[in-house]
């Protein structure tokens, strides 16, 4: 399952939440393949691995009480979800800047990444014991960055973030 998070405006966001599962499907595919077209940041599949790395939960937090909880997961996955099979899900443009001031008081540099707690948890992709350790802090610190980027990016352009996990 890869991760890959999507800069997009209202009135393609509009759009999406009219079409039924397959025509969300295909649209997705054909934003994959013209991301000239559909600012992309694609995780691939590290996602579940920086979630565990930036919040040491398993399960995502949509309870918006404890808001930096909240941040880390809609970061990751988002705030709304679809109605669909596969996970597909999006943040408001009007969400995004909130989120990031919660996000940006993480210092990846201070995270502890130990690869037997990711096992033990069961983080996808399983296989956090058989990687080179410094390889995989690298990748998970990367990803981090490329995201955060990405999020200040539509911030900037004040548009909204579509996530797929497929």
């Amino acid at each position: 399952m890869i991760a890959n998070y999507f800069i997009i405006d209202d009135i393609l966001l509009k759009q999406l939440e009219k079409l039924d599962a397959n025509s969300l499907y295909k649209k997705i595919d054909y934003m994959l393949d013209n991301d000239d077209l559909y600012p992309c940041c694609d995780i691939d599949t590290i996602w579940n691995g920086l979630y565990f790395l930036i919040s040491s939960k398993e399960e995502p937090v949509y309870d918006k009480s404890v808001f930096e909880d909240y941040a880390k997961s809609a970061f990751i996955f988002g705030d709304i979800n679809f109605s669909t099979e596969e996970y597909i899900a999006y943040i408001k443009k009007d969400e995004i800047e909130k989120i990031l001031n919660e996000i940006e008081k993480i210092n990846i540099n201070n995270l502890s990444f130990e690869p037997k707690a990711f096992d033990e948890a069961k983080i996808f992709p399983n296989n956090w014991l058989k990687e080179d350790k410094e390889l995989l802090k690298e990748e998970l610190f990367m990803a981090f960055d490329e995201l955060k980027e990405f999020f200040n990016m539509a911030k900037e352009e004040n548009k909204n973030i579509l996530i797929t996990i497929m």
